[in-house]
């Protein structure tokens, strides 16, 4: 992993308390930083959404009208996967990938 060196201003009440915590943990201040920013930037940071599109046999001629009826009931098998553009599917994507590439 590459690493670069930054540099930030802290209240001083927070090193002192961030000294006092690496000497409790017996670990670095740089160490505790570096944990703090990962923790803090993996919660914040956008999460880049996974959608499904593709080709799906629901067998009905008037799909295309009650498309968000079968997604919820799962009438339909899933083809292929892409970017749905943010449907009920990207959050549920876990349900609607159970069983792709299986045979």
């Amino acid at each position: 992993m590459n690493k670069v060196k930054i540099a930030a201003f802290l209240e001083k009440d927070v090193v002192l308390k961030l000294k006092n915590l690496a000497r409790l943990t017996n670990k670095s201040t740089s160490f505790i930083i570096r944990e703090a920013v990962n923790s803090y930037v993996a919660k914040k940071a956008p999460k880049k959404e996974i959608g499904i599109i593709g080709i799906i046999n629901s067998g009905d001629p008037n799909f295309a009208e009650n498309d968000e009826e079968y997604l919820k009931k799962k009438n339909f098998g899933i083809i292929g996967i892409g970017n749905s553009g943010g449907s009920d599917i990207t959050n549920n994507e876990d349900e609607y990938l159970k069983g792709l590439g299986e045979d």
